[in-house]
């Protein structure tokens, strides 16, 4: 059980507040070399971002995409609450307001299914509740940099 409070606190840490702070280079700390992040949607880049170096790209675009960003974590769910390492399966329900470039506001929930394996993030994959919103709020979204991950 100490092992689940650990992790819940490390989640909240890691997850709302360096995404709320628009903190790239804090929030990927927490993710291993090889992480994989699925993402939905119907964008040139959806589907596994796999590895630190794209993260980066992608996260760095996310952030120029939605320069006013709040994710509200209303539920974290423990797969091992017993567990005392710090590798585990987690699922987050997450309420995410965000605006994009052009001034576009719109308001998302997601579910979030995480595995944790040493302290560190290795996969991440999200579920937004409306993927059509999803899809219409990166419009517009310069993705050049994205490019040749995308082969």
């Amino acid at each position: 059980m100490i092992g689940a409070i650990i992790l819940k606190t490390m989640m909240d840490a890691t997850g709302s507040k360096p995404i709320n702070s628009r903190n790239v280079e804090e929030l990927l700390s927490h993710w291993s070399d090889d992480a994989v992040l699925v993402y939905p949607g119907n964008l040139p880049f959806s589907g596994e971002i796999r590895g630190k170096e794209m993260l980066t790209v992608f996260f760095e675009i996310y952030m120029e995409q939605f320069p006013k960003l709040e994710f509200t974590t209303k539920n974290t769910f423990i797969s091992n609450m017993y567990s005392l390492g710090l590798s585990n399966k987690l699922a987050t329900e997450i309420d995410v307001t965000y605006t994009n470039q052009f001034g576009h506001t719109f308001h998302n929930s997601v579910m979030s299914s995480l595995e944790i394996k040493g302290g560190k993030l290795v996969y991440d994959k999200d579920f937004y509740y409306d993927i059509d919103q999803l899809n219409q709020a990166w419009e517009g979204a310069d993705l050049s940099r994205l490019e040749k991950y995308l082969t």
